[in-house]
C-alpha cells in the first residue's frame, strides 16, 4: 500500500491534543489499513518508533432529524491511535519524509 494515500486526515480534538503531550498521536485512516501498514507508514513519514498502534472502526450511521423530513447521514471511518517510544513532539500535518 502507497504510504501517501493510507493516512486520510489528523483528529483535531481537546482529548487528542491532550494526548499529543504522552506521545499518542489519533488520525483517521483508509478502511483496509492494517496495523502493520499504519505502524510502517508513520515510521516512514515521521522517522519515530512505534510502541502500539489500536484501532477503532466506528459504523455508519443514519439519523432522521425534525419532522422526520430530514435525513442526516454519517460516514463509516477508522481511527488510530499511534503511540510513539519516549514521548517524542511530532507535527503530525508535517511529514519530515526520510525514506
Amino acid at each position: 500500500m502507497q504510504t501517501f494515500l493510507l493516512i486520510i486526515k489528523p483528529v483535531v480534538t481537546e482529548k487528542a491534543t491532550a494526548q499529543e503531550e504522552r506521545g499518542k498521536y489519533q488520525l483517521y485512516v483508509r478502511h483496509d489499513a492494517t496495523k502493520i501498514d499504519i505502524r510502517e507508514t508513520f515510521k516512514k513519514l515521521y522517522c519515530v518508533d512505534v510502541v502500539k498502534v489500536n484501532v477503532m472502526r466506528t459504523p455508519k450511521k443514519t439519523r432522521i432529524g425534525r419532522g422526520r423530513k430530514e435525513m442526516t447521514k454519517r460516514p463509516e471511518y477508522k481511527k488510530v491511535i499511534v503511540t510513539v517510544k519516549g514521548k517524542k513532539k511530532i507535527d503530525i500535518t508535517k511529514p519530515s519524509l526520510k525514506v
